[in-house]
């Protein structure tokens, strides 16, 4: 009898055990899937803005999530995230050398979605120390002057991303077989009208 209730105790403690690990186990990944989810770019370094501003309905969240939004659309623009490759020294060597021996051409389009990308997370530490200052008109006006530039860095991701689309348009009228030469280099002409700078407008 002694024997079974040793037993029954011992099954008892590695059960508890098991689910003791589990809950620490889902619990740690749950915050690190909203710790990934704060983030305006995955892989980018740990987020500094606080978890709560993933539903917080505070002014300084909400610019945060709105920076987040713009990010995934200017992430989205082919060559705008981050090369592959980069985790191990021996790869980082082979990305030099493969850039010694052949210069890739240059990607205006995804260059610009990159900068959209670095001044979003220069803005997000921006927001992030505005948020710190003390309840009152400070932190207000702080935060009433960076929600222009969050709006400027919404407009930026959303011009880039349809210059992505356009780009992309472009490049099918080179593989649709059924409009004759002279139709696709008139549809190539009209695209890359859209895409030439324009003057600002006064």
């Amino acid at each position: 009898m002694v024997e079974v209730l040793e037993a029954l105790a011992a099954l008892l403690i590695v059960g508890v055990g098991v689910l003791v690990g589990v809950a620490a186990l889902t619990s740690y990944s749950v915050r690190y899937s909203l710790r990934r989810a704060n983030r305006l770019l995955p892989g980018r370094g740990p987020a500094t803005a606080p978890m709560t501003w993933l539903w917080s309905p505070g002014p300084a969240a909400t610019l945060h999530r709105r920076l987040r939004t713009a990010c995934k659309l200017a992430g989205s623009v082919p060559g705008a995230g981050r090369p592959q490759g980069l985790g191990t020294r021996q790869s980082r060597r082979a990305l030099r050398t493969s850039r010694r021996r052949s210069a890739p051409a240059r990607d205006g389009i995804a260059e610009l979605a990159r900068e959209v990308l670095e001044d979003a997370l220069e803005l997000d530490g921006q927001i992030v120390t505005a948020s710190w200052l003390a309840r009152g008109h400070p932190r207000a006006q702080a935060l009433a002057a960076l929600q222009y530039e969050v709006g400027e860095i919404e407009d930026a991701a959303r011009r880039v991303h349809r210059l992505s689309e356009r780009r992309a348009r472009l490049a099918q009228f080179s593989e649709v077989s059924s409009l004759s030469l002279q139709e696709r280099i008139a549809a190539m002409e009209a695209a890359f009208s859209e895409l030439a700078p324009r003057p600002p407008r006064l």
